[in-house]
């Protein structure tokens, strides 16, 4: 049988010259002209390839065209539809695109909210690590302003950015911009079609046009969300200002950063504090930091009530809302917050975990009560009282190391004595001022006030600081351990120094020429001074306090509480009444001192007002001017609580 000869093989070809493959006719593909053009006499047009997009694996994206409806395409140029987004921004609808794309937002993606201020992008679209607590501004949310925050509630990325009904895939610009980890939306103003670039165009070399948008975006846009830079300026700034000393183990730093998230009263009150110090660079942050700080009071309006137990976070933002009242309003002492706060440390628990947090807040109100009892009348704060016959010490085990507080470091004690001095110091002058003709009840008020007065000086006296090795480093390299103890010296002269100005038969007692060594070792006084003789021994005790500071760099932090120390010494600062008193023009070694006395004052305060930029320091400064003023006029008894009230400059001075 013989064998049927081999079929010639014919391998089909596709690239046949383009007139050819439009005819659906053969070409031999001859170069550089095929057979069949040079036949007929045309110009052959060439081999060139003539790409064409296909749509048949988009058909899950697109949206199917109607039937009988054929989309216009150019067979020169193929170039990508453009994408549509619809966002709601500020509850107006608007259009990235006219045509149907395969990137389209729900409509509920973004919820309609009036203010930039009051959310967050959700912590599943970044992998943020949400807190415990729940949603961001959730769990204590009062009704009166509940519609005026806004949340993103979606449950994954796609939900956000557009994930459509029929499973259509997020674009390689959004993914790029998702990758850029945590980041918040920096205004209602953002859409999506600010976020893609506009395609741009490329010629290939068969002269077709391609859109290279989604093959090489440009760098996406900085994202500036206010919330997030106030937030951010808080933490970096604004709690080593607050504060004096900061590291990790800071409690209400810790406190802050665990809660902030899921609290919106510590929210609105950590951006009203940041914007309050920056609006003197950017005033315009000046409106945005009394609104939050209104926001903050609805909430702890809200959450005083009995229904509501109190937490570390409600009670953290309502002490540092009164702390930070007169960062808007120098004269807003915010008595009614303290007594707001004043109740919710009452209710915490005592024992376990609890033990710590109620600790930390108690210390705090001391040293809120101290700034607040020279400046307004006791029965202002409530039910507070100081406790001050118990030793700080006794409310801590012995095996471990004393933890300084953020805001009174290692002078608990200390700051309970000087609340216990100026609530006797307030509430003795103004029953004084009041009396015109002496009366027996009046003499009375006299002798009860002075003998408190002497129990006091006799404490003041007898008080030590810690000793450093039973304290616990704080961490701060700008705030050591001696830093702190130098101020709770100061802290204690300058109670001493408010006694003998207010009682000058306490002085009359003890009164010897003044020698520093003798300070908290007085002896029997063997001759009564002359008002001359005291008021140049007040002067060297407050150039003293002066002095221990001085020892104090600037940079520290402490600088926070200064300011009280400083305000309450220069009514002291007065020149030698004698140093003119023979007509020359010289000037006595002691009116130097008193001169250097008070530059250094004038200088760590100026300081102070370009590093903490708020008018409440500016008050404080108008303040000492004034007592100084007094003083080279020739007044005797310049006390500087009488400046402050006379001239309604007082204000929180910590």
């Amino acid at each position: 049988m013989e064998s049927l000869p081999e079929r010639a093989v014919h391998s089909k070809s596709r690239n046949g010259c383009l007139r050819c493959k439009a005819k659906k006719t053969k070409c031999d593909e001859r170069k550089p002209a095929c057979a069949r053009c040079e036949s007929r006499g045309f110009q052959c047009p060439g081999y060139a390839l003539n790409v064409r997009w296909s749509q048949k694996h988009q058909g899950q994206t697109e949206r199917p065209y109607a039937r009988g409806q054929r989309a216009a395409r150019s067979p020169e140029a193929v170039s990508f539809r453009n994408m549509q987004a619809e966002t709601i921004v500020s509850g107006q609808t608007t259009r990235a695109a006219n045509d149907i794309g395969p990137v389209s937002l729900h409509s509920g993606s973004l919820i309609n909210s009036p203010s930039p201020w009051d959310f967050l992008l959700p912590d599943q679209l970044f992998d943020f690590q949400a807190s415990s607590e729940g949603s961001f501004m959730v769990g204590d949310e009062p009704p009166s302003i509940i519609s005026h925050n806004a949340f993103l509630d979606c449950a994954s990325a796609g939900s956000v950015w557009g994930t459509t009904s029929d499973n259509s895939t997020v674009s390689p610009t959004v993914d790029t911009i998702l990758s850029l980890g945590q980041r918040r939306l920096p205004d209602h103003n953002l859409t999506l079609s600010t976020l893609t670039e506009r395609p741009t165009s490329m010629q290939s070399s068969s002269g077709m046009q391609l859109d290279v948008s989604r093959t090489a975006p440009s760098p996406p846009r900085e994202l500036n969300h206010m919330p997030t830079v106030l937030a951010e300026h808080f933490f970096r700034e604004v709690i080593t200002l607050y504060c004096t000393w900061d590291s990790k183990s800071n409690t209400m730093r810790n406190i802050v950063e665990r809660k902030w998230q899921s609290s919106g009263v510590l929210h609105h009150t950590i951006q009203s504090m940041a914007a309050a110090c920056l609006s003197e660079d950017f005033p315009h942050f000046a409106p945005i930091a009394a609104k939050e700080h209104a926001h903050a009071l609805q909430y702890i309006q809200y959450i005083s009530s009995p229904s509501f137990a109190p937490s570390e976070e409600k009670l953290l933002a309502s002490t540092m809302l009164g702390h930070t009242a007169s960062w808007l309003n120098p004269q807003n002492l915010a008595t009614d917050m303290f007594r707001v706060s004043c109740d919710m440390v009452r209710e915490l628990p005592t024992d376990g975990k609890d033990a710590d947090s109620k600790s930390f807040f108690s210390d705090t109100m001391d040293y809120w009560a101290m700034l607040l009892v020279y400046l307004t009348d006791r029965k202002n704060l409530g039910t507070y009282t100081t406790e001050s016959e118990v030793p700080a010490t006794g409310t801590f085990d012995p095996s471990l190391p004393i933890e300084p507080h953020p805001y009174s470091g290692l002078s608990r004690e200390t700051v309970k004595l000087l609340t216990d001095v100026g609530i006797l110091i307030f509430q003795y002058r103004k029953h004084i001022s009041n009396v015109k003709f002496m009366t027996e009840r009046d003499l009375d008020v006299f002798r009860q006030s002075l003998r408190d007065a002497r129990r006091f000086e006799r404490r003041l006296l007898a008080h030590r600081t810690p000793h450093l090795s039973l304290v616990k480093d704080t961490g701060d390299p700008k705030t050591s351990l001696v830093h702190l103890q130098l101020i709770d010296e100061a802290y204690r002269c300058t109670g001493l120094l408010q006694l003998y100005r207010v009682f000058p038969d306490l002085l009359n007692e003890r009164y010897a020429p003044w020698d520093e060594q003798l300070i908290l070792q007085p002896v029997p006084s063997e001759t009564v001074p002359s008002a001359q003789e005291r008021q140049t021994w007040l002067t060297k005790l407050a150039i003293h306090i002066l002095n221990i500071l001085r020892e104090i760099p600037f940079e520290s932090r402490t600088r926070s509480v200064q300011p009280f120390i400083m305000v309450s010494s220069a009514s002291e600062l007065k020149h030698d009444a004698l140093s003119h008193a023979d007509g020359s023009l010289g000037v006595s070694q002691f009116s130097i001192e008193v001169a250097r006395a008070r530059k250094f004052i004038s200088s760590r305060l100026a300081a102070y007002t370009h590093i903490l930029s708020l008018r409440k320091i500016r008050v404080i400064f108008e303040l000492i001017r004034s007592i100084w003023s007094a003083l080279d006029a020739g007044e005797k008894d310049v006390y500087w609580l009488d400046v402050a009230y006379e001239k309604q400059l007082g204000t929180m001075m910590g």
